[in-house]
């Protein structure tokens, strides 16, 4: 009997050490299903964050919009400020405002203006968010276009190898954070509401090597550091960040005909679309009509002066006395001294302040169609002080170059007639002009515009002969590379007043564009055959140089779109060579 029970103890015993061995086994295997979910829990909340803000970048007209009725005023490619201290009931509201003109702000991921729930982490904290000052809806910057870099650095666990940000191009634009559960030293107070209302970063965000991931640089265009890497007793920060490429070529590019905004070569008067660099041309056209000499205005510097991260703000775009290459002005006081335009508010531009608002010549009521392209007023502007500071003229200006014939510079004496006079005009595809503005396309290789120092720079936007006369070198342009011409034609004996000539007169985009897109198959692209492009498809992309369509041309002929066109880019593409002109 005794040894029953002696055997019974020691079965009892055994079962208790194999249901413990197997308890001890399978916890890791219960505790990593666990972190994994948590995981999983947080790429989902991360993604979710960046899929809305990417939504806002490229809808961001339509998000925001003034004016009464309402009118879309603004380009796309702004992100949101961060939630920097909002009042119960409120909190995941964007702030108004949020620190200074150029500088990286963080809070909270501002889900309420977005639309959707808060996004949180596996361990149930809300998201944070970063924006760079060069992107932030407010205060926005001068220039919000695909050239501006992002404001980030982000580092591996050692501080020493850099994920993201070694080169400007690679510097992400926002950056979000799930700061994960409360380690050691961290006090979270919770206020109530949704995200507790504690907007003390560091007491949600670590740092590591010397970097700390709490404590953006303050400084207008600066840069931040931040750190990455597996967590640990001291570090849980898990981020996803924004590239600047996302914004422009994944998303903006899908809205319909972006670039028309920017260059229409079919622009033909004020019931036409919003296009940039014609009717900043008109405005110059309007100013020329409206002198007794039929004078252009002299340029704005190519290099202008102020520092971050005031570098393009308008007034910097003034005329300078004698300069005939350069920037398209803004304030043409100078010009007006020596012609005394009867144009709009330009009659009470003072000699003795000519960066005053009456001497600025791309105003609303100066030039009625400019509007259209830089932005409506608000109920309170009132059109004739609009100085426009959100549209397409601000934040793509440094595109712009403007070149004015010899013949057609400020002077007391009426212009050149270029079909007397050819010697005193601009040259431009074998034709007579009286000026040219330019718009420059994407950087080409050996191209750099990262920093305010490269936009300084011509040779950083244009090339070959249209180069030269921007540097004052030459009076002769071309319809070549990648930039887009549009021409004025002076007066003449048989035909009085400036004339806008889109494209300069080029002939071939609408014939050319027509060519590449007969080679559409369904969702192929038999541009495309034995691994090479058709030459007869390169001889038809060449020849659009200088049309509006000639950035889809290249995409047309070049991967992915060889191979298929389905991607959204490619689709873009299509559209812009059908309406090419």
């Amino acid at each position: 009997m005794h040894r029953q029970s002696g055997a019974a103890l020691l079965i009892l015993l055994l079962a208790l050490i194999l249901g413990g061995l197997t308890w001890l086994l399978q916890r890791p295997a219960t505790r990593a299903a666990a972190f994994s979910a948590r995981d999983k829990a947080t790429d989902r909340a991360l993604a979710e964050a960046k899929e809305a803000l990417l939504g806002y970048a490229a809808a961001y007209p339509e998000y925001t919009q003034r004016g009464a009725p309402p009118r879309t005023a603004f380009v796309p490619g702004h992100l949101p400020c961060p939630d920097t201290g909002s009042a119960l009931g409120n909190e995941g509201a964007e702030a108004g405002t949020c620190g200074a003109k150029g500088v990286t702000v963080i809070g909270h991921f501002p889900w309420r203006s977005l639309g959707i729930p808060p996004p949180r982490d596996g361990s149930g904290e809300c998201l944070w968010y970063a924006v760079s000052g060069n992107y932030k809806a407010n205060p926005k910057a001068d220039l919000v276009n695909p050239d501006i870099p992002g404001q980030f650095q982000i580092y591996n666990a050692d501080g020493t190898l850099e994920i993201a940000g070694s080169t400007p191009e690679t510097r992400p634009v926002a950056v979000l954070f799930a700061p994960g559960p409360a380690l050691p030293g961290q006090n979270r107070s919770h206020q109530g509401g949704e995200c507790r209302l504690d907007y003390d970063a560091r007491q949600f965000l670590e740092g590591r090597q010397g970097i700390d991931n709490s404590t953006p640089d303050r400084s207008a265009e600066g840069l931040t550091r931040l750190i990455a890497g597996p967590p640990g007793p001291s570090f849980n920060d898990r981020m996803l960040w924004i590239r600047r490429e996302e914004i422009f070529e994944r998303r903006i590019a899908r809205r319909p005909q972006p670039q028309l905004a920017l260059f229409d070569a079919n622009y033909s008067g004020n019931n036409a679309p919003a296009a940039l660099t014609q009717r900043v041309a008109s405005c110059l056209a309007r100013f020329g009509d409206m002198n007794r000499w039929n004078r252009l205005p002299w340029a704005a510097p190519a290099s202008l002066g102020g520092s971050a991260p005031d570098k393009f703000t308008n007034v910097n775009f003034a005329d300078r006395s004698n300069l005939s290459a350069g920037r398209p002005p803004f304030a043409v006081g100078r010009s007006q001294q020596v012609l005394q335009s009867t144009l709009g508010s330009l009659g009470h531009c003072p000699s003795t302040n000519l960066s005053h608002a009456a001497c600025r010549l791309l105003r609303s009521d100066n030039c009625p169609e400019f509007l259209a392209v830089a932005g409506y007023p608000t109920p309170d502007d009132g059109a004739t002080h609009q100085d426009s500071p959100d549209g397409w003229w601000e934040k793509w200006k440094d595109h712009l170059f403007y070149v004015v014939a010899p013949g057609f510079t400020p002077a007391t004496q009426d212009a050149a007639d270029c079909e007397q006079e050819p010697g005193q005009c601009l040259e431009i595809n074998g034709q007579a002009y009286a000026a040219a503005l330019i718009f420059a396309g994407a950087p080409l290789p050996g191209q750099s515009r990262n920093s305010s120092s490269e936009r300084m720079n011509p040779e950083n936007y244009l090339e070959g002969k249209n180069l030269l006369a921007v540097q004052g070198k030459r009076n002769e342009l071309e319809l070549a590379g990648n930039d887009q011409i549009a021409c004025l034609k002076g007066p003449t004996a048989t035909s009085p007043g400036f004339k806008l000539v889109p494209n300069c007169g080029n002939p071939d985009c609408e014939q050319e564009s027509g060519k590449l897109l007969a080679r559409i198959a369904g969702h192929g692209n038999l541009c495309h055959t034995g691994g090479s492009v058709l030459p007869a498809c390169l001889q038809a992309q060449a020849k659009l140089a200088g049309c509006a369509c000639q950035d889809a041309a290249t995409r047309f002929i070049s991967p992915p779109c060889l191979d298929s066109l389905n991607p959204a880019a490619c689709q873009a593409a299509i559209q812009s060579l059908e309406t090419c002109r």
